[in-house]
């Protein structure tokens, strides 16, 4: 696999965004010079040419709602996949790196996929989709479905919600089934319920 060669940066667009790997490097196990090495240089978001139009009409939708879209992770080069990749299972073990990571696929090195987060415009600040304290598991679809207390009620159609938005607009999403990644396919069928 080779780096896409129609990448763009997201905040060239208007769209809001950091990158994940920049921010959140030392909490993961990995060091400064491992995200040097990867050639990961700035907080900046870089999504696929393909996609752009895709993300600012989204964002756009959002705006009329108060809210932005805030893209936290787009282009993830095949060298960042593979350092974030054994940091992680020296710090969480495999089975749990597993569940996170697709290795195989490594769909971000494509450019095409996004995770994502609802921005509120009017308090500058994430809205936030989970609760931290329910750990990984929350990070899945269906963590909250059925869940009676106001919190999780509102967490799932916070989730419903991005999602359903998303995939009008041909992003689907991804294998490992997180609430906040998606991938450009619009030639397959939506994946959420």
């Amino acid at each position: 696999m080779t780096s896409p060669t129609d990448l763009v940066y997201i905040d060239e667009y208007g769209l809001l965004g950091s990158n994940f790997y920049w921010h959140k490097y030392a909490t993961h196990g990995l060091s400064k010079e491992d995200i040097l090495e990867a050639r990961l240089m700035n907080d900046r978001v870089q999504v696929s040419a393909q996609i752009i139009d895709k993300l600012i009409a989204i964002d756009a939708e959002l705006q009329k709602r108060g809210q932005r879209l805030y893209i936290k992770e787009g282009y993830r080069s095949e060298i960042l996949y593979k350092i974030v990749y054994k940091r992680r299972i020296e710090k969480y073990g495999k089975e749990a790196t597993d569940s996170l990571l697709n290795m195989d696929a490594m769909p971000h090195a494509l450019g095409l996929s996004v995770d994502v987060a609802m921005w509120n415009a009017t308090e500058g600040k994430e809205v936030y989709m989970r609760k931290g304290d329910d750990g990984a598991p929350a990070l899945f679809i269906g963590f909250y479905k059925g869940k009676e207390d106001p919190e999780s009620k509102r967490y799932q159609e916070l989730q419903d919600d991005l999602a359903e938005l998303m995939m009008r607009y041909g992003f689907r999403i991804g294998t490992k089934s997180e609430y906040f990644h998606f991938d450009y396919r619009p030639d397959t069928a939506p994946n959420y319920p």
